[in-house]
C-alpha cells in the first residue's frame, strides 16, 4: 500500500469512527478496522501480553473474593475458563429475570456491580453478554435480556464502546457474561464473538 493510499484508509477509519461516536474510544468489529488502517488498532491501556497473565489471575481473585462476601444465590455461578481467558459469570435466566421478562432481579445486581469493579483494578476489557436461547422463539425474549444486563454493566460505568450483546439459539438457557482483555498487538480481537461456555458443554 503506498503512503497516500494507508493515510487515505487511515483517515477512512477514522471518519467511520466518529461517525459512530467511537473516537475517543475505538471498537473495531472483527479485523475491519486492522485492514482499512493497515495495522492493529493502538488502544492507550490495552494490556502488554507479558502482563495477560498477572492481570486475568488479578481480576479473577478480585471477583471470587467480592462474590464469595455475596450470599449463596441459584441466580447465577461462577466458572472459571481457565488458561489465556478470565472466569466468566454464567445467569440462569429462569431465576436472574422477573417470569418472561427482561426484567433482572434485585438479586443480580450486586454481584452485577461486582464485575465491573473487579475490572476496575486494572486492565482492559471488552465485555460481552451472550444469551442462549433454547429454541428460536426464545430468541426475542433473550435479546432483551441481554440488552437489560448490557444497559445495567453500562450505567455501573463501563464504557459503551467496549460492550458487546448478541443471542445464539440452540442449548439450554442462559446468559454469559464474559470479560475479554484487549492485549497490545491484537486489540481488534477482544472485539471479536468468543465462544460460550454453553458451546463447550
Amino acid at each position: 500500500m503506498t503512503p497516500c493510499r494507508a493515510r487515505w484508509a487511515a483517515a477512512v477509519a477514522a471518519g467511520l469512527l466518529l461517525l459512530a461516536g467511537c473516537a475517543s474510544d475505538p471498537a473495531p468489529p472483527a479485523a475491519a478496522a486492522d485492514a482499512l488502517s493497515g495495522g492493529p488498532l493502538a488502544i492507550a491501556d490495552a494490556i502488554p501480553e507479558a502482563q495477560q497473565a498477572a492481570v486475568i489471575a488479578g481480576f479473577d481473585a478480585a471477583l471470587k473474593a467480592r462474590l464469595a462476601a455475596l450470599p449463596l444465590s441459584p441466580a447465577y455461578r461462577l466458572v472459571s475458563s481457565g488458561g489465556s481467558q478470565p472466569s466468566r459469570l454464567i445467569l440462569e435466566p429462569d431465576r436472574a429475570f422477573e417470569f418472561g421478562s427482561a426484567q433482572l432481579k434485585p438479586a443480580l445486581m450486586l454481584p452485577l456491580a461486582d464485575t465491573v469493579e473487579a475490572a476496575g483494578l486494572g486492565g482492559a476489557w471488552v465485555v460481552h453478554v451472550i444469551a442462549i436461547a433454547a429454541t428460536a422463539d426464545d430468541a426475542d425474549l433473550a435479546e432483551r435480556r441481554s440488552a437489560s444486563v448490557l444497559a445495567y454493566l453500562a450505567s455501573q460505568g463501563l464504557r459503551g464502546g467496549r460492550l458487546r450483546a448478541e443471542t445464539r439459539s440452540g442449548g439450554a438457557a442462559s446468559l454469559e457474561v464474559q470479560f475479554v482483555p484487549i492485549i497490545q498487538g491484537r486489540e481488534a480481537r477482544a472485539w471479536m464473538p468468543p465462544e460460550s461456555v454453553a458451546a463447550r458443554r
